[in-house]
């Protein structure tokens, strides 16, 4: 039997917006309480889930990793298996001095490697009680007047303590941050770019719409598509490298365009195709790539899950191109004004509306941690179906993008 436990994964970025590491975030639903027993029995189940489903490495990318939990969790044995332990960093607020147990357990994991993190941190003598045992002090941006923003990293910084903030959800909050000296960043910030004021769409990335827009046509012949991908040789090259990557076990080295759509099918191998040139656009994090591949998986997942299957492609696309704006740095309106997409999917993209629109709406919550508005439930999924799917999508992501990197 499912328990009503829920876990979200949040990247932390530096200040040149380079994946630093991830956050993995517990807790049950709203209204849920579950026993100690309960809460034990649950996390471990969900740790053997996704070791034996996808593999800790592959979801973290490797990266260390912030974890934050109730405190009834707060136990060595309890861990997420990362290796080494010096890899993760658990995360603890002001409520841990109240309990002499949580305390003990914390100073356990600190004998073993794990290094602790401050969170939610507010100038005060009751939070720098905790900063004797902190490596890392993580505080939220709303919490902190932009006056008291230099004092407060001056101080953190002269204490040798590597700071976090939090809740950095648009580009020009992480700008200003960076100018004040901020070196890590939490929040959805590269997703919500600030948009070019030029009313026209600039020559590179309109060749790169236009490019799309033919791959993306869903009338193309093969040869149109193989002439087009062809006469870019490096593309061609990339995408063969990718197609080939040992992590896809493939029978036999795919040396041609006309091989990889007789092997794969002509609508994965635009997805590939798609893939790269999104990862060619220049001054944009790696995370944002995984931002859409997740959501893209995630939605296909659901389309299934919701009785939408024979929609799943098009699941799939709005997921893939939800990020668009924040790659060409366009209004998204702009963009699809000019891809060969239905209209269904236009409105998904740009106003969230329709089924595929909800669809989207619910991976932006997951990505925030929006527990609220996941619980509203959609189409009748179960709730903890939607989380594994969310789960599951990032671990593909991740072993997607290791094909990328063999390119």
């Amino acid at each position: 039997m499912s328990l009503p436990l829920l876990i979200n994964k949040q990247p932390v970025l530096d200040a040149t917006k380079s994946l630093y590491a991830y956050q993995l975030k517990v807790e049950a639903l709203p209204g849920k309480t579950l026993s100690t027993e309960q809460w034990e029995s649950a996390i471990q189940d969900q740790w053997q889930q996704i070791q034996q489903n996808i593999g800790f490495e592959v979801l973290t990318a490797n990266k260390p990793v912030f974890y934050q939990v109730p405190i009834p969790l707060l136990k060595l044995a309890l861990l997420p298996p990362i290796e080494p332990l010096s890899k993760l960093i658990v995360e603890v607020d002001i409520s841990i001095l109240k309990d002499k147990t949580a305390l003990m357990a914390i100073k356990e994991m600190v004998q073993q490697g794990v290094q602790i993190a401050l969170q939610d941190y507010q100038p005060s003598t009751e939070h720098d009680k905790l900063l004797s045992i902190a490596k890392l002090v993580k505080f939220k941006v709303m919490d902190i007047s932009d006056q008291s923003l230099d004092e407060l990293f001056d101080k953190l910084h002269q204490q040798n303590l590597k700071v976090i903030v939090t809740g950095v959800d648009t580009e020009e909050t992480y700008s200003v941050l960076k100018d004040k000296g901020a070196q890590y960043f939490q929040g959805y910030f590269f997703t919500n770019p600030i948009l070019s004021s030029q009313k026209e769409v600039a020559g590179n990335k309109l060749a790169m719409l236009k490019l799309l827009a033919e791959v993306n046509d869903p009338d193309i012949e093969f040869d149109v598509l193989a002439k087009t991908i062809g006469s870019d040789v490096g593309l061609t090259h990339k995408l063969l490298s990718a197609i080939n990557h040992p992590q896809n076990n493939l029978p036999q080295v795919i040396d041609s365009l006309k091989q990889a759509v007789n092997f794969m099918g002509l609508k994965r191998l635009k997805f590939w195709v798609n893939m790269l040139m999104l990862s060619e656009v220049d001054e944009v994090p790696t995370e944002l790539l995984v931002t859409a591949l997740v959501r893209a998986k995630f939605l296909e997942s659901l389309a299934t899950s919701i009785g939408q299957g024979v929609l799943k492609e098009r699941f799939f696309m709005v997921g893939l191109f939800s990020t668009l704006n924040a790659f060409l740095k366009t209004p998204m309106a702009d963009i699809v004004d000019q891809l060969p997409l239905t209209d269904r999917i236009k409105e998904a993209l740009t106003d969230q509306k329709g089924v595929m629109g909800q669809a989207l709406l619910i991976a932006r919550a997951l990505e925030q941690g929006n527990t609220h508005m996941i619980l509203s439930g959609f189409e009748g999924a179960d709730i903890m179906v939607i989380s594994t799917d969310y789960m599951n999508a990032n671990g593909w992501a991740n072993q997607t993008l290791q094909s990328l990197a063999a390119a």
